[in-house]
Formats: C-alpha cells, structure tokens, sequence
C-alpha cells in the first residue's frame, strides 16, 4: 500500500499519525488509527488510477450518407471527449427508416440515428426515441432550440421533442453545360416540357443521357421527390388539409398517372437509361460517375451529392473549370416545386448512455462541425446559415429555395410519410417498368392511401 502513495500523501499521513500520537490513549490506537488513515488515502489513489485508466464508453452513431463527411468531425469530438468513443456505422438511405424501427422495437439499434426529418415524428410516436426535452432545457446547444429551423417536424404528436435538426436543404436541377452546348441548348429549361425535350436533344444529338434519375422502386427511393415536385409545381399535391382540419388527398387518379406518364417518357425515350430502374438513390454511384464522366447532361439531387459530384470532377480534372450549374426545377406560375428539407439527429429510446449520445448530437450541430469539416449540407440554424455563403455552383439551390415548400400536412396527416414514400416508390417503380400501366398504378397508389387513412381512423 505504501508503494501506492505519493510524497506528499505520506507526509500528511505522517503528520497526521503524529498528531493522534499526541491525543491517542497509547500506540496500539494511535496505530490502528494511522492505519485506517492510510487505508482510505491509499484506496482513493487506487480510485484515481482505476478512473484514469478506465475504458472510454462506446457509443454507436448510424449516418446515412459518405464516412468523409464526418469522419474528421468524429476524430475531433473523440480527441475534446477521450471518455467517450463513437462507433461509425453506414447505412444507406432506403434501409435506414426501417432498420432502425425494427431494431428499437426489440431493444436494438445504434445509440444515435442520423434521420430524415420526416421519420421523426413518427419514430417518436412509435417509441423508438429517446425525449430530448430534458437535455434543451438543461444543456442546450449554444444558440438555444429556438435557433434551429423545423421545430415542427422533431415533434411527436405528444407535443415532446425527439430529434435535433441537424441540416437543412433543397432539391435542384444539376447541369452539365459542356454536353448542353453539344446539343444545342444555350439556357436552362423552364417547364417541364422544356426538360422534357432538352433531355431527348441530348440522347439525340450527342448519345450520352439526358436527364438521368433513379426509377427504382425501393423503399424510401428518390422518385417520391420526383413525383410530388411534379404534384406541387401544379397545383396540387399527395395529402391536403382541408378547412375544417381534416386530412385528404389531393391529387386524382388521372392526375398521378399523368406524372406517371411523364417521367415514363425517358426511359421509353432511352435518354434514362434503362440500368436506372436498377437506382433508387439520388446517391447512387452509377447516376454521380456518369455526371462526373460527362455521360451524363441532367440530374437531380439535394446539395451533399451536388458537391460530392463537383469534387469527383475536380479530382479527376484539375485545373479545369467545372461544367456544372444548377437550377431550379420547373415552377409554372411561381408554384413550388421542391421541399425544404434536412436531416436530424435522434437518440435511441433504448440507448445505455443518453448523457453521451445527447453530448455527441450536440457537438455535431455546432459551428465548429459546420465550419470545418461538414461542408456538403447547410445547417439547421438559423445564425449558422447567415453565415454560408453558396457561392456560385449552389446559385441554383439558393433560387430554389424561394420555390420550395415544407411537407406540411404530409408530416401532420394521419398516415405516416415513410408509409406514403413506400407506396409511391413502388407504384411508379410498376409503371416506369412498364410492369402496370400507369392508370392502373396510380389507382393501385391511392387506394392503398385511403386504406391507410381509413385504418388510422
């Protein structure tokens, strides 16, 4: 035991068996006394030394996009929190939802879930998160809750907060301006019949693809996105709220099957190349390489793959100008044609260590992260978004963003987005296939709406 104490601690020790000493009866007291002395101050060296040597608490972090984008973000909030490990796990977007709510239910699941923040609410309600309404009120990010945007949507209907929103974004138009000019087209389209024939003069003129987006039909797949830009930039849309309150459907079958329609030309037309019934994420490597090659003249994607694509070309062209701009899409009479959208972070209702995972969610909404190493999303602050500049290639995500709607009665309604995103994927992924014709997708698609909607009551 002796071995175990420092200078200093034995000559307090000292100092103190002297003075039992002087007080004591006799010396076996004095001795039993200065022994118990230095057990205690040897047992909490031994404490110290355990605590110091401890092992740091692992927790589990599911991110739905690229490891470059957080890794450098992670590596810094180990290094400022040595206790605390985080585990990197990838997960694409189309399995994250239901991954996750199949792992909570059993009491699974990765402490902390990089979410749409469309799934929130719904999480929420199912149980699967953790309440954060302690955590704001006790240790609230640096700003305070009220800085961030979405509040709406990191609400469960039980009025509590699951989710942090983390980024904040929009859909856009992706151009390739060198194989534009190829075929002749010298301005971006403007409707969507523009887009329609821009497209087709490109696979006509020059062989490469036209406007190249994922048809699959996976879940949580990015032809929902396609199909209610299209809704919106019409005038209607999947679900409406009508004046008394309640909840219905705003499109007819004859207007889903036309959208239906209309995407089905591309690949009837060759200009999306069959392979992307195949794709069903915006992410998908095949639609960004073949952008990056120049195989490619037309996409569509929120920002984070935008970027991704622009530093693929550069890395493999440097010194050259990049060939892309952006726009938005189609928006006949000022209409909105796209959402405003971002991600969140939430917290396992199941997590062992919620002081941990509330203190890494924190870390990775703050400036630093934003500043320094997630670069491909715009923050869900308001303060930190008056402080990004978009900077040319992004011109057309910022105009998007004066025509882009949030989801609204989507999020609000009785059946869940992630229940509606599903059912459309695979209607379309039955009619772009050429598996069903349109009419009898589009029927199929809102007849399982209303079964939804009758089975919530």
């Amino acid at each position: 035991m002796v071995l175990l104490m420092t200078r200093p601690v034995m000559q307090a020790n000292f100092r103190r068996f002297a003075a039992i000493v002087r007080t004591a009866g006799n010396w076996e007291d004095a001795m039993l006394k200065s022994l118990a002395a230095a057990l205690v101050a040897g047992a909490a060296i031994l404490g110290t030394m355990h605590a110091a040597g401890a092992d740091p608490v692992t927790i589990t972090f599911r991110f739905n996009d690229t490891e470059q984008e957080v890794r450098g973000a992670i590596d810094e909030f180990q290094k400022e929190n040595p206790d605390i490990k985080v585990d990197l796990q990838r997960i694409g977007w189309k399995d994250a939802r239901n991954q996750f709510l199949r792992e909570a239910a059993v009491g699974q699941g990765p402490d902390v879930q990089h979410s749409a923040q469309v799934w929130v609410t719904e999480m929420g309600d199912a149980g699967a998160l953790l309440p954060l309404d302690n955590f704001l009120k006790k240790d609230p990010p640096s700003n305070g809750f009220a800085d961030f945007v979405a509040q709406d949507l990191a609400k469960g209907k039980d009025g509590h907060v699951y989710g942090l929103p983390w980024t904040t974004d929009t859909w856009a138009m992706v151009y390739r301006t060198d194989l534009l000019k190829q075929a002749g087209i010298d301005k971006l389209p403007q409707s969507w019949d523009d887009l329609r024939a821009d497209s087709a003069a490109v696979y006509k003129k020059t062989g490469k693809a036209g406007f190249g987006f994922p048809a699959g039909s996976s879940a949580s797949g990015a032809i929902w996105f396609l199909a209610n830009f299209y809704w919106w930039s019409h005038g209607k849309a999947l679900i409406v709220q009508k004046p008394d309150g309640s909840y219905g459907i705003g499109v007819t079958p004859d207007d889903v099957a036309d959208s239906m329609k209309y995407f089905k030309q591309y690949m009837d037309g060759g200009d999306n190349p069959q392979s992307n019934l195949a794709a069903s994420d915006a992410h998908d490597p095949s639609i960004m390489q073949a952008l990056v090659a120049g195989n490619q003249a037309m996409g569509a994607m929120p920002p984070n793959t935008y970027k991704e694509i622009i530093k693929a070309y550069q890395d493999a062209n440097p010194g050259k100008p990049v060939p892309f701009v952006s726009g938005p899409f189609p928006h006949p009479g000022d209409t909105k044609s796209s959402m405003i959208g971002g991600r969140m972070l939430v917290i396992n209702a199941n997590t062992k260590h919620p002081e941990q995972a509330w203190k890494f969610a924190k870390f990775m909404a703050s400036e630093q992260v934003f500043a320094k190493y997630y670069r491909t999303q715009f923050p869900a602050q308001n303060s930190l978004l008056k402080k990004i500049d978009f900077g040319a290639p992004l011109k057309g995500f910022a105009e998007q963003f004066q025509y882009a709607r949030t989801w609204g009665p989507y999020a609000d309604g009785p059946v869940p987005i992630g229940t509606m995103w599903n059912l459309t994927d695979r209607a379309f992924g039955t009619a772009l296939s050429g598996q069903s014709a349109p009419e009898e997708a589009a029927k199929g698609l809102l007849e399982g709406i209303k079964k939804q909607m009758a089975a919530k009551g």
